[in-house]
């Protein structure tokens, strides 16, 4: 049976509302953090989610679960930072808040199979892994040198050979996670479009990318009999729990962490950074490699996004990229790689100093002047 919601959002309120009353007749007693998520949640309107997943849905069958509560009682699950759904779901029969928060009644919540029923909707594949479980391990990858520094990597050499490729591959917006991102457009980014929050035509982009943790240690298990054979340091393929995580440089924390790479782009125009696009990556990429890799997968679900600013870390610090930005008449402003000092190839008749600035053999920093004014500036 396909999932209907009659009442929208409206009908969702309605329910809250004379629930919560009933449970708690004197709501002054919650404390205000509890009201803050409580108003958020409010205003969350999740109603499009059954529209868009009922083609995930049988029309034989019982009744299911109406997919914008399971949605929205998943996302109050991570707004209270509980990652088991286990805990989750014992959490919900225990408390009729986040029973009736997520659109629940209390006493007639759903268990553990019905979430992961659900996850396995959202998932528009087959396989629950984007890569091979059975897999030859790897070496982990290089440390920063110095302190804070990241992975090291020939970004130079890496945008200069990817970018021509990238550009002619004309990537398709049809992945496992493609309904996931539906789901995010629909309901979020596109309410901050009608808002105003985020112009789509005139668009200031920020990208860079932060570790995720999934978990302390890598989840692997040898598959062969080389241990009962005396050999401890095989390189024989293992079972992989989590084959789409690897291990990864935190530069931050400098130490190494197992998970994915989040590269995460925002509208740095707007108000608090609204993100439009984010996209995990393997752990063991360069941001130079995750950047190219989500920039044109940005540009394949987001069409019509009109991207005239870039603003990016010196990892992203590569000729290949200031022209290809100059090409398609992107302004970028990138952080200088102090890795690159002194490798410059110039004719030898000025250098470049740390701010990006030019400077003549006399040690004076170049200014230019304005051909319709008598005044002179200095070259930025």
């Amino acid at each position: 049976m396909l999932p209907t919601n009659l009442g929208g959002h409206s009908a969702y309120q309605d329910t809250f509302l004379s629930d919560f009353l009933k449970f708690y007749p004197d709501p002054f007693v919650l404390p205000k953090s509890t009201w803050d998520y409580i108003v958020q949640f409010w205003y969350l309107d999740l109603s499009q989610t059954d529209s868009i997943m009922q083609e995930c849905y049988s029309v034989f069958g019982p009744e299911p679960r109406l997919p914008s509560c399971m949605l929205r009682s998943y996302l109050l699950a991570l707004k209270l930072k509980v990652t088991s759904i286990t805990v989750w779901c014992r959490m919900l029969k225990e408390s009729p808040l986040y029973a009736i928060l997520s659109g629940f009644s209390f006493g007639d919540t759903p268990g553990v199979g019905t979430f992961y029923d659900f996850f396995s909707r959202i998932w528009t594949d087959v396989s629950n892994n984007l890569s091979p479980k059975h897999r030859f391990p790897k070496i982990k990858p290089p440390r920063g040198k110095k302190k804070g520094e990241k992975t090291p990597c020939n970004s130079s050499s890496i945008a200069s050979k990817l970018l021509p490729l990238l550009e002619r591959w004309h990537f398709k917006p049809q992945n496992p996670f493609s309904l996931v991102f539906r789901l995010y457009q629909h309901q979020f980014l596109d309410v901050s479009i009608r808002m105003g929050l985020i112009n789509p035509a005139h668009l200031a982009l920020a990208g860079d990318g932060t570790p995720v943790r999934t978990s302390t240690q890598q989840r692997k298990k040898r598959i062969c009999n080389c241990q009962k054979n005396g050999c401890l340091s095989c390189n024989c393929k293992r079972l992989y729990s989590q084959p789409d995580c690897n291990l990864g440089w935190d530069s931050h924390w400098e130490c190494y962490f197992f998970g994915y790479h989040l590269y995460m782009y925002v509208a740095s125009d707007s108000y608090s950074d609204l993100p439009v696009f984010p996209l995990l990556e393997r752990a063991s990429r360069h941001d130079m490699l995750s950047f190219l890799h989500s920039f044109f997968t940005m540009k394949a679900y987001l069409p019509k996004f009109r991207i005239e600013k870039l603003l990016l870390d010196s990892a992203h610090d590569a000729y290949a990229f200031y022209a290809y930005c100059r090409r398609e008449n992107i302004i970028p402003f990138i952080d200088l790689n102090p890795g690159h000092t002194g490798h410059f190839t110039y004719k030898g008749d000025f250098t470049i100093d740390d701010d990006g600035v030019p400077i003549c053999k006399l040690g004076l920093r170049i200014v230019i002047q304005h051909p319709r004014c008598s005044k002179s500036f200095l070259y930025l």
